[in-house]
């Protein structure tokens, strides 16, 4: 294979786009495109280099334009064919190669899956432990770069700590519901290199999978809390408004 050139600047006719995991599956609905679409002429190896992409997305405005006017006419026929989640990324995919609009895919935008490969995890295992759950409250992208997006459809934990957006209570945003409890002080000590799970059992986590744990749990409850915070200041009179950091997941 030739070498692979690597574009630095987003241009017309150079979107960048997050890795994801997609492979080439989206080739599976070419036809859907059409019998004359650009789409036909990518082969596997350029759907990997170039079309395997998710949020966060950049491109010109008039690329994006384009991509988005193909991708919301293509997205209702690639649901039909695969129902499910995923069909939606798989249309944008689609949608870029059928206007012709090679993405250059990059590793360094997203979190999500602490063990997922072309995610910005180096990021997060090259801070000093010590700043590790600090610099998830509050970034400082000029002391330690971060990636843009935390994508948190995974579960996150650390200590008696776990997060999951599917465990978060429906009146979180209420003026008697207490804030999330989070991670304390000693969140990277190796007493607390597990992750809480239901019914009481423990994932030990290695100390990279602990490092990453604890910035993604720190960064989400307090993003959380801060939103409570937000709407009980708002919302709530200040004897009825419950500031006490005690919403256990688990419980």
């Amino acid at each position: 294979h030739k070498k692979i050139e690597r574009k630095k600047r987003v241009k017309p006719g150079t979107p960048f786009g997050q890795t994801y995991g997609l492979s080439h599956n989206w080739m599976k609905f070419i036809e859907i495109a059409g019998p004359d679409s650009p789409a036909r002429q990518v082969d596997e190896r350029t759907a990997d280099l170039h079309y395997q992409v998710g949020p966060p997305y950049i491109a010109t405005a008039l690329d994006m334009h384009s991509i988005v006017r193909r991708w919301a006419e293509l997205v209702p026929k690639v649901h039909r064919a695969k129902p499910e989640l995923m069909s939606e990324m798989y249309a944008y995919c689609l949608a870029a190669a059928d206007m012709g609009l090679p993405h250059e895919v990059v590793d360094s935008m997203m979190l999500s899956s602490d063990d997922a490969y072309g995610e910005g995890w180096d990021m997060i295992d090259n801070i000093p432990d010590g700043e590790v759950c600090s610099s998830g409250i509050i970034p400082n992208q000029s002391l330690h770069p971060l990636p843009t997006v935390l994508h948190y459809c995974q579960n996150y934990g650390v200590g008696n700590v776990l997060f999951s957006k599917y465990l978060i209570p429906s009146d979180i945003f209420t003026c008697q519901k207490p804030l999330l409890i989070e991670p304390g002080d000693d969140a990277m000590s190796p007493d607390n290199a597990y992750k809480p799970k239901l019914g009481g059992q423990k994932q030990e986590l290695k100390p990279n999978m602990h490092k990453r744990n604890v910035f993604v749990t720190c960064a989400i409850t307090s993003i959380v809390n801060e939103a409570s915070l937000f709407f009980k200041l708002h919302h709530c009179d200040e004897a009825d408004a419950n500031k006490e950091r005690t919403l256990n997941l688990l419980a």
